[in-house]
């Protein structure tokens, strides 16, 4: 079920009287606590969902059955609130496996709400309306709304660790070669997927450009500037006092994203959005940032940030390699060997910066990172970005 009360890309969320209206529902939210009833309420928290409610929004693959009772099981929260919700049923339905547990993301706080802004109906559009085609392990969702008047929302998608056993990786996750060599072709097959004429990219996507232009807007170069000097110790010599050459190497890189390489691109592949099944199958998961954009984003922060150093210097041409392989066998324009060199060089740049502000958010921005796990992120981006010598690559 998706629900928009709005086009995805529409809410102006830095103009003050719309972040005004937001913290005033957020702050109400927090002081009423209210509790969503009916399916067209958008619930602002996870303690928010009723029986009644989930009972509504899973009705169609439920057969009607009723939830008795929601327990927490536990979650975490970054740019959103995660929450596993155990669910117990008042009956059985002899013709359907009911879930016995849902995983809820939701935006509760303010930072949160002014954060989600194109993303907050993105991810759940994107993973309710995806081809069965499109062959990549990720989860199943099925509840995403947003309320643009509160900005609360709310996606309810599949309990990977219930459904599939998953292990959800993190900074200190050390990859197998095969594993890496499952990141590139998840993400071969994802862009080589909406590169196919048969398969574009939907319109109703937001832009890679969009999502940089709004970020620019939160205050991210000023933050970016700033963890450039706070992460001295960790960047390589070369790029010590280079934060503005970087800043300004990410913005020339826009202008590759409008070409007919523009595909569906995840936009945040990081080590710690991927998955572990019980059968050894790597997936995809948080999707927010889902947009359309060039390749080489995804390429370049995924090798960078999924494995160490030492292993992206000893693999990182063997996945390339078979990242234009797999890709190629989707598209009738074929890539090369060194076209995706190349994309990897210019497009680190953009990577590095969704690291850096995460290290000194905005105050727009919620934390969302451990500080270490951001300045393992920062180290591993700019020595690829050292290595490939990629400021002379734009």
């Amino acid at each position: 079920m998706l629900v928009m009360t709005e086009p995805a890309p529409a809410l102006a969320i830095h103009e003050l009287g719309t972040r005004a209206r937001i913290a005033a529902w957020a702050l109400s939210d927090h002081w009423t606590r209210p509790i969503a009833q009916d399916v067209k309420d958008v619930p602002w928290h996870a303690d928010a969902i009723s029986p009644a409610w989930l009972s509504a929004v899973l009705s169609s693959m439920s057969g009607g059955a009723g939830i008795q009772a929601i327990h927490t099981l536990g979650g975490d929260q970054g740019s959103s609130l995660r929450r596993r919700l155990q669910l117990h049923w008042q009956s059985e339905h002899p013709d359907r496996l009911l879930p016995t547990s849902v995983f809820s993301k939701s935006t509760p706080t303010l930072a949160m709400r002014l954060s989600a802004g194109i993303a907050a109906v993105a991810e759940g559009r994107f993973l309710l309306e995806a081809d069965p085609s499109l062959t990549i392990e990720k989860p199943a969702c099925w509840y995403s709304a947003r309320d643009a008047a509160t900005g609360r929302s709310m996606h309810i998608m599949e309990d990977l660790v219930m459904t599939k056993g998953a292990q959800f990786l993190n900074a200190d996750s050390v990859l197998t070669e095969a594993e890496a060599l499952q990141v590139t072709q998840t993400l071969a097959t994802l862009h080589g997927h909406f590169l196919q004429s048969a398969s574009p990219a939907p319109a109703w996507l937001a832009t890679y450009e969009d999502f940089f232009t709004a970020a620019r807007r939160s205050g991210i170069e000023a933050a970016h500037q700033t963890a450039m000097q706070r992460a001295s110790s960790v960047i390589p010599p070369t790029l010590r006092g280079q934060g503005t050459s970087l800043w300004q190497a990410a913005e020339r890189a826009l202008i590759l994203h409008q070409t007919p390489e523009r595909t569906v691109i995840h936009s945040d592949v990081h080590v710690g959005n991927w998955y572990r099944t019980g059968e050894g199958l790597l997936g995809l998961c948080d999707w927010a940032r889902v947009c359309r954009g060039h390749w080489g984003r995804d390429l370049a922060y995924a090798l960078a940030t999924t494995l160490t150093v030492d292993q992206r210097r000893h693999w990182e041409s063997g996945l390339l390699e078979h990242y234009v392989e797999v890709r190629n066998q989707f598209t009738h324009g074929r890539t090369t060997l060194e076209a995706a060199q190349l994309a990897c060089r210019q497009h680190a740049f953009a990577a590095l910066l969704m690291w850096t502000p995460t290290l000194c958010p905005p105050d727009i921005l919620p934390a969302m990172q451990p500080e270490q796990v951001s300045l393992t992120m920062i180290h591993r981006i700019t020595t690829a970005i050292d290595d490939h010598n990629a400021l002379d690559s734009i």
